[in-house]
């Protein structure tokens, strides 16, 4: 039965992830990241409404300001794919925290000023980019053939849940304490991330091969 195959290889994958650092640290760094892109993003272009421009500048610096950040998703993906076959996976997932903590403090200070906020809304867009590629590349090798379509799916729900319920909660952090703290916030949520990457590299002492084709 296709249905019960499918429920079976998600209950197989759960287990699987959950006992393999590879694994795990590739949902982590693909989940994190999606947090820290999606609490600091969703609550940006309120913050530059908050800067009392009227209604067309807003739109125009609200418009720039998410495009460079999408620019940084995306247009950069093949140069992480690139350094992650040249780096390693782990390396990567490095960089990708280095950028998203940068990006945090970049927006975090940037106050009302446009510039800024777009270079921090572009350098989360990179960290994002950074996190994801390698986080899925770890997590597909990690996990056997047979697996890796479960192990995807679950994967996806982890991002999907933590970037909604980060989403949800940015809204209440910056109407109570404003949007510095809600990057702080976001800075403090790779914490997790840089524990499962250096509790890897600590238990190897080396970077894990990578697989021939």
């Amino acid at each position: 039965v296709p249905g019960g195959a499918r429920r079976s290889g998600v209950r197989a994958a759960l287990p699987v992830i959950l006992s393999r650092p590879a694994a795990r640290l590739g949902v982590g760094a693909m989940a994190i990241g999606h947090v820290v892109m999606v609490g600091v993003m969703t609550m940006t272009p309120v913050h530059i409404r908050s800067a009392g421009h009227d209604a067309a500048h807003t739109l125009r610096l609200v418009g720039l300001v998410l495009s460079a950040h999408i620019a940084g998703m995306f247009a950069f993906a093949p140069v992480f794919g690139w350094l992650t076959d040249r780096l390693g996976r782990r390396p990567v997932v490095g960089i990708g925290i280095l950028l998203l903590l940068l990006a945090c403090a970049v927006a975090g200070t940037a106050r009302h000023d446009p510039a800024r906020l777009a270079a921090g809304l572009t350098l989360v867009g990179l960290g994002w980019s950074a996190t994801m590629v390698a986080g899925s590349t770890l997590l597909s090798e990690a996990v056997p053939a047979e697996l890796r379509a479960s192990a995807q799916g679950l994967s996806d729900l982890t991002m999907g849940l933590a970037g909604a319920t980060a989403g949800a909660l940015s809204g209440v952090v910056v109407q109570a304490w404003g949007y510095a703290t809600l990057a702080l916030l976001a800075a403090l949520a790779t914490g997790p991330l840089i524990a499962l990457l250096l509790g890897g590299s600590l238990r190897t002492g080396k970077l894990p091969p990578v697989a021939s084709p």
